[in-house]
């Protein structure tokens, strides 16, 4: 019981916030810590549609590809707000927004689920605000 607990509110700390105006998408605290990012001028993110959804993930620092071969993201640290988190241009957060049914003229605070790939890599969906997942 008690594990179940604290996997619910880990999973409340984990969040992204996209705004469609800057294509930006803010990691939340708890989820920069999960990122464990160590050197942000290391840190490349990878924005991909899950194979037979439409839902949206991302990848820190995807083995086995190379800036030449897709749009790499660079995590990056806003003095302004102090936060953390990368633009977001391949897809935009506008083709998100459109994708899962969402209006674009303000910031959306959507939930990330934690997943593995099946070699192995950890990636974190973004979820849908109504939480159901849309099959192709």
């Amino acid at each position: 019981m008690f594990k179940r607990i604290k996997k619910h509110l880990e999973s409340m700390s984990l969040y992204v916030v996209c705004d469609a105006k800057d294509n930006s998408v803010t990691f939340s605290t708890g989820l920069f810590k999960r990122l464990r990012v160590m050197k942000q001028s290391e840190a490349k993110i990878i924005v991909f549609t899950l194979a037979g959804t439409n839902d949206y993930a991302f990848m820190l620092n995807p083995p086995e590809l190379t800036p030449e071969e897709t749009q790499l993201a660079d995590v990056k640290y806003d003095y302004i707000d102090r936060s953390v988190g990368f633009e977001c241009l391949v897809p935009t957060v506008n083709r998100i927004f459109f994708d899962y049914g969402l209006p674009a003229d303000t910031k959306w605070k959507l939930t990330v689920k934690e997943s593995v790939t099946a070699t192995g890599y950890r990636y974190y969906q973004i979820c849908r605000p109504d939480g159901k997942s849309s099959r192709s």
